[in-house]
């Protein structure tokens, strides 16, 4: 069962994820690394932002997390930095909840299960490339 009371989370069964589909909302480059201006030449640099998304159905789901670009693999690429910002609370039972911060670790995990990497990255490079 799903519902959202009074306190606006979704409650949201851990099976119930596997059948969401989530959809690209935003992506963008933080602000404070854009206000530092260009880079002293010769100098290392980091490249970090943020990404939104939201489920194609109901229940209405959201998930946003900071993202950093990782250069030091052959492929350079976009990983996941700290806990995600979400409305779901997630549930192991019936009406068993997680402890909120177990919660965003499991949804953490979910995170990084599936290739949110490439739509992220592209939808920065577009926004920000003209």
């Amino acid at each position: 069962m799903n519902s959202q009371p009074a306190d606006g989370l979704l409650r949201l069964h851990q099976q119930k994820l596997d059948h969401i589909t989530l959809v690209h909302l935003i992506s963008g480059i933080d602000d404070d690394v854009l206000a530092e201006g260009a880079p002293r030449c010769g100098s290392g640099t980091t490249l970090s932002g943020y990404t939104e998304w939201i489920s194609a159905e109901e229940p209405g789901l959201t998930l946003g997390w900071d993202w950093q670009l990782e250069t030091n693999s052959l492929v350079p690429r976009v990983v996941r930095l700290g806990m995600p910002r979400t409305n779901v609370l997630v549930l192991r039972g019936e009406q068993d909840p997680m402890a909120w911060e177990q919660s965003l670790e499991f949804l953490a995990s979910f995170i990084d299960a599936f290739d949110w990497n490439t739509p992220a990255f592209d939808a920065v490079c577009g926004r920000y490339a003209s």
